[in-house]
């Protein structure tokens, strides 16, 4: 009996030993379960995909603006196909259309091929004028985001009142019918209906655009004070050239100058620059950053009446005459121009390299492409 009462203790004993190893078991898998989602929905989402001054980017917005854009992409993808293929099926010749529209989608389709590195860039840019703008006291309003948000959508709470047309004879005009400005309630039903299919489609939150808004007003703003220091008035020189293609062409060209003969004659007879060359090479006033540095370099090295030895730049071969010179000259409007697209550029390119930026992407942290994401219709 006592035999018995043994073999069923040990029995019962082991019985407890496996009921207690089984839930172990599945205690440490329902941990691994839930340390993987947590590290899936929680750790990951935060993992930075770069820092600007220590301020992280974050995967998650990474992502969902990648995701975002992909869809707005492939929405204007779609358009610019489906017009190809109406004019492709149309009767008339509209080749110059067709042609158009085949760079639009090239261009689009380029686009969206460098689109996880551009987005990336894009955060960075807009986390550093946020810091900029910050340290100038610059801000933009809740209100200021409202508007533009309402704007992207068609609606002015303010409409102009037409002005009466005056009457300024007796024959009766019929106007033309104007479309009735967007009412409030329209603008909501219309942009409500429109982030549930973006959020349903790419995870991209009326927040997030709200955020994304936000951003693009802080770059407007900080590019309107790089701009505004941008100076109206720079060093200029007033010069020619002549353009060959080989260095033999040129050193001809150089002995014929020295010879004594007229640097625009011998412009005009064997320049290959087409764009000046009637013009005895004549490339007008022009301020440092215009040209390509080689060319640059030795003309801004020249005195008024002095022409260089043979220059060599990616284009070709050149000499250079300098004509004028001045050391404080207006720019023209498409040299501003031109300039202070180049110091917004600079400005960004600049601090994008700086030791403040620090980038951890990786082309795994790309979102794939979701069935989800597909155009509207």
């Amino acid at each position: 009996m006592s035999k018995k009462l043994s073999q069923r203790a040990r029995e019962r004993r082991l019985g407890r030993i496996l009921v207690a190893g089984t839930i172990t078991i599945l205690v440490l898998v329902a941990l691994v379960l839930a340390w993987g989602l947590y590290d899936h929905y929680v750790l990951r989402p935060r993992t930075p995909v770069a820092s600007v001054a220590g301020v992280p980017i974050r995967l998650e917005t990474y992502q969902d603006l990648v995701k975002y854009r992909r869809w707005d992409y492939q929405n204007y993808l779609s358009r610019l196909q489906n017009q190809k293929m109406e004019l492709s099926s149309s009767e008339e010749t509209q080749d110059f259309l067709v042609r158009y529209l085949d760079q639009q989608i090239a261009q689009i389709e380029q686009e969206m091929a460098t689109l996880p590195t551009s987005v990336l860039d894009e955060l960075i840019d807009y986390e550093l004028a946020r810091q900029e703008c910050e340290r100038r006291g610059i801000t933009v309003s809740s209100e200021e985001v409202q508007s533009r948000l309402e704007s992207q959508f068609g609606y002015d709470p303010n409409p102009p009142t037409p002005a009466p047309t005056p009457i300024t004879s007796t024959v009766t005009v019929t106007p033309t019918p104007t479309g009735a400005p967007m009412t409030y309630e329209e603008y909501v039903e219309q942009s409500h209906n429109w982030f549930e299919v973006v959020q349903g489609r790419t995870g991209f939150t009326r927040e997030d655009f709200l955020d994304l808004l936000e951003s693009s007003l802080y770059v407007e703003r900080l590019t309107e004070v790089v701009v505004s220091e941008v100076p109206t008035v720079a060093e200029q020189v007033h010069a020619r050239h002549i353009l060959v293609e080989t260095r033999e062409e040129a050193e001809e060209v150089l002995a014929r100058l020295k010879a004594g003969e007229d640097f625009a004659t011998v412009a005009a007879e064997v320049s290959q620059d087409t764009s000046n060359k009637d013009d005895g090479g004549d490339l007008g006033w022009f301020a440092r950053g215009s040209m390509v540095p080689a060319f640059e370099e030795v003309a801004f090295g020249l005195e008024p009446g002095e022409f260089s030895g043979v220059v060599e730049t990616s284009y070709g071969f050149h000499i250079i005459k300098v004509e004028e010179r001045d050391e404080s000259r207006p720019l023209s409007d498409s040299q501003l121009q031109q300039a202070r697209q180049k110091a917004v550029q600079d400005w960004f390119a600049e601090r994008r390299e700086s030791e403040d930026v620090v980038r951890y992407w990786d082309s795994s942290m790309v979102p794939e492409p979701s069935p989800t994401q597909s155009y509207l219709p």
